[in-house]
C-alpha cells in the first residue's frame, strides 16, 4: 500500500548500492528494495542513506525507517524525497540534508486514508480499510518511537492550505513537527519543484486544523 493510495502499476526495479560509508539507493521503496537496503545496512561501517525516490509501499518504507532510526544513520537527499519517503525515511534519520528547498514533498499518510474515509470523503472496500486501519496504527508507534507528529504528512491538505498535489515545508516549519537537524544545500533553487508546492506552518493554525481519527474499527 503506498501512502495515501493503493497499489499502482509497478515501476522498473530500484538500484540500491553502496558508496564509502554510504548506501546510495534510487527509485520506488518495494519489497525488494527495501530488503536490498537493510542487507547493506548489516555493515556496520555504513553512517548514510543519501536517497532519491518517488516514495513507495508503506510498509517497506516503515521497514526502512525502523532501522534507520536504530542506527541513527544521517540522511542526504540531492533530488526528491516524496510519499512514503517523506513520511518515513526523512523524519527517521539523525542529520538531513536536502539538495533543494522542496526536496521533501508530503501528500498523506495512512491516517489520512482513515479520516478521508471517516469524514466520508473516500471510499474504500472493507480489505482496504482493514490494511489502511494496521498501517495507520503502526505508522502512529513508529513517530511516536521517533519523537514525529504525523500529522506533518497531511496537515496542508485540510484548509486553509488544500494543497492538490505535495507540499514542502522549511526546516524551521519541520520542527514545528518535530522534524530536526535539517540542512538545505546553500547553493539549492529557491523556488518550489514541479508539482510540489512550499507551504507555511503556523502552530495555532495547525492545531485548529487536527481532525481526530479513529485508529481503531
Amino acid at each position: 500500500m503506498a501512502a495515501a493510495s493503493f497499489p499502482q502499476a509497478q515501476p522498473a526495479r530500484a538500484s540500491v548500492e553502496r558508496s564509502g560509508d554510504a548506501i546510495v539507493f534510487r527509485g520506488r521503496i518495494d519489497e525488494a528494495s527495501a530488503a536490498a537496503f537493510r542487507q547493506l545496512l548489516r555493515d556496520p561501517a555504513v553512517k548514510r542513506l543519501v536517497i532519491t525516490s518517488p516514495g513507495g509501499l508503506v510498509a517497506f518504507a516503515l521497514d526502512m525507517a525502523e532501522a534507520i532510526h536504530a542506527r541513527g544513520l544521517d540522511l542526504e537527499v540531492p533530488e526528491a524525497c516524496m510519499s512514503s519517503c517523506a513520511n518515513y525515511i526523512f523524519p527517521a534519520a539523525r542529520n538531513k540534508r536536502l539538495g533543494a528547498a522542496t526536496a521533501v514533498g508530503w501528500h498523506g499518510n495512512m491516517t489520512h486514508v482513515l479520516y478521508l474515509q471517516q469524514a466520508g470523503l473516500g471510499r474504500w472496500s472493507d480489505a482496504e480499510l482493514a490494511a489502511a486501519r494496521s498501517l495507520a496504527q503502526r505508522e502512529t508507534a513508529f513517530f511516536a518511537r521517533a519523537g514525529v507528529d504525523g500529522f506533518v504528512c497531511w496537515f496542508a491538505k485540510l484548509p486553509p492550505h488544500e494543497a492538490q498535489d505535495f507540499y514542502a515545508l522549511s526546516p524551521q516549519d519541520m520542527a514545528l513537527f518535530g522534524i530536526g537537524n535539517v540542512s538545505i544545500d546553500p547553493a539549492a533553487p529557491l523556488l518550489p519543484a514541479p508539482g510540489v508546492r512550499l507551504v507555511v506552518a503556523e502552530r495555532a493554525e495547525v492545531e485548529r486544523a487536527r481532525p481526530v481519527v479513529r485508529l481503531e474499527e
